[in-house]
């Protein structure tokens, strides 16, 4: 009777002391302390139509707040989102291109790709000066092109020229944002541009400047959301917010259809009527298909063939590893 006894308080002494090992190690998740704000950042560029929804209407803003969580906007784009994510300055991503977030994960930046954002290729184009003898890809030999350098639009040029046997050294690069690569093709300051909507359309109706051709059947031409590991690990339930948040914010568009073209066409200064005609080039879902993670290790691989990733860079892990669809709404 006194060994039973024994045994009894043994097993009673090793359950609490596991319990109690067991609290240090996994606090609840309820426990951990919410951030004050949270940072995301946004491009309103090609036409972006659920960020400039939300901006006006503030769901984001008013739900977060209801955990006394602010949320605080940033304008950024292409180099500058990958050196906020990289500096802890911005936890969420809305629009970052493909290249740079697989460029990111390659170049050791620990970031998550948890969502479609946008799918345009249709909504990116080369142009040249109506001026200059180019009227296809093969005529840029020996030409000056204008563009965002290390993005889906560099990686369009590269395809191009690949596509037509042209040596990328045999063409000159300048390397500037969008905005800045229509207003030097317009003003002659190059031969050629690579340029998304809305620019696209704007530059073209110069008059200046035609159109050789679309990305489609060239390049993936998608942005995602991307969030910094830390963060997602940390607060994983806020991110499942933001991303049904975010599903909210479609869900208004698309049965406020009307209203919402009207915010975009106010918003980037551009008639409605060519808001509305450039709107159904964009696919906006948030999911990502497994023929999206395929084109992605396709993209990385090319990526790594032209020099931008390390040949010893296993690009099957990397994307893997980059790609985490569990968050979805």
């Amino acid at each position: 009777m006194i060994r039973k006894t024994k045994i009894i308080a043994t097993l009673m002494v090793i359950t609490l002391l596991l319990t109690l090992v067991t609290a240090c190690q996994k606090p609840a998740e309820e426990d951990l302390v919410q951030p004050e704000i949270i940072n995301v950042s946004y491009s309103l560029r090609p036409i972006n139509v659920p960020t400039i929804v939300a901006l006006d209407k503030k769901f984001f803003e008013e739900d977060f707040s209801k955990e006394a969580i602010e949320v605080k906007w940033y304008e950024l784009e292409g180099p500058a989102t990958v050196e906020a994510l990289a500096a802890k300055s911005v936890d969420i991503a809305t629009s970052l291109n493909y290249v740079s977030a697989i460029i990111t994960k390659a170049n050791g930046k620990d970031i998550k790709v948890i969502a479609n954002f946008s799918k345009f290729p249709k909504g990116i184009g080369l142009v040249a000066r109506t001026d200059k003898d180019i009227t296809t890809a093969k005529d840029l030999l020996g030409k000056k092109i204008a563009l965002q350098t290390g993005t889906m639009l560099h990686e369009m040029l590269i395809r191009l020229l690949e596509q037509n046997n042209i040596d990328i050294n045999s063409v000159e690069i300048v390397g500037m944002p969008s905005p800045d690569a229509a207003n030097a093709v317009v003003q002659g300051q190059v031969d050629a541009a690579i340029i998304p909507e809305p620019l696209l359309t704007k530059t073209i109706s110069s008059g200046e400047v035609k159109l050789l051709q679309t990305a489609e059947d060239l390049i993936l031409g998608q942005s995602f959301i991307a969030v910094r590991t830390e963060f997602l690990t940390q607060y994983p339930e806020l991110v499942k917010k933001f991303l049904q948040l975010h599903q909210y914010t479609l869900n208004w568009s698309d049965l406020n259809k009307e209203d919402a073209l009207l915010l975009a066409s106010e918003t980037i200064q551009m008639p409605q009527q060519m808001v509305e005609k450039l709107y159904p080039k964009f696919d906006f879902t948030l999911q990502i298909t497994e023929a999206d993670i395929e084109n992605l290790k396709n993209s990385a691989r090319f990526l790594q063939d032209s020099g931008f990733i390390k040949k010893n860079i296993d690009i099957e892990s990397l994307v893997e590893d980059l790609i985490d669809i569990s968050y979805l709404p």
